[in-house]
């Protein structure tokens, strides 16, 4: 599907000139961008689609992506939060808030997330390391 990358974009571009309050096409806007490395384009594509429907779950997670690499974390878990609530059950997104949980010295807070991401996928290695590091004193955040 690389290859029919180049045009989906352009129908994308084409379509937001009709529809430039879609929220889901500035949304696939922005994610071609981040994908570009084009990170400011990323962003504001992306908080101007969360702006119209705050509901989008990847949306908000992309973001508190660029958020987190630019080190607001506290943007980051704020965005990534939002989504996790809304969608329990996506992993990377529970760990990523533990992480930045860990890294801040929030330990309970980080184990909180971790117990939750395992409730949904009790078998992801990532998780239960995090959670024995976490159990063992001072912990390392990353693997």
């Amino acid at each position: 599907m690389t290859a029919a990358a180049p045009q989906a974009e352009r129908l994308t571009s084409v379509a937001i000139q009709k529809a430039p309050d879609d929220a889901g096409l500035l949304s696939s806007l922005g994610y071609s961008a981040q994908k570009k490395g084009d990170m400011d384009r990323a962003r504001q594509l992306y908080e101007k689609a969360l702006a119209i429907d705050s509901t989008l779950i990847d949306t908000a997670a992309n973001l508190g992506a660029i958020e987190a690499s630019r080190g607001h974390l506290r943007e980051a878990v704020r965005l990534w939060n939002h989504a996790f609530q809304r969608a329990p059950g996506q992993s990377p997104i529970g760990m990523n808030i533990a992480r930045a949980r860990c890294a801040a010295g929030q330990v309970a807070g980080a184990r909180d997330y971790v117990l939750r991401v395992l409730e949904f996928n009790p078998d992801l290695q990532e998780a239960k390391g995090l959670l024995k590091r976490l159990n063992g004193g001072v912990p390392k955040c990353e693997h």
